[in-house]
């Protein structure tokens, strides 16, 4: 799911508006790897976006999107278009 040695501690403050209703700093990609990739997917921007391909897997990414029940429509078939 990550990828080796990175972004094991705490997220980059930038993607702190996108996690409105969760302690952010109690957070971490070990520990909510889904819930963070959601996050990004439906409402992240390019840098977000950047981080989160950097440090996580394309498969964990491509699996997600199949079965995730967070992301909306729009957001879905968009990220299958794009990771083809």
């Amino acid at each position: 799911m990550l990828s080796k040695n990175k972004h094991k501690a705490k997220l980059p403050d930038e993607l702190k508006r996108h996690f409105w209703d969760v302690e952010f700093n109690e957070l971490s990609f070990e520990k909510y790897p889904r819930l963070i990739t959601e996050r990004i997917l439906n409402y992240g921007d390019q840098d977000g976006v950047k981080w989160l391909l950097s440090c996580t897997e394309i498969q964990f990414i491509k699996d997600l999107i199949e079965n995730s029940r967070n992301l909306n429509g729009k957001t879905r078939n968009y990220w299958q278009t794009m990771l083809k």
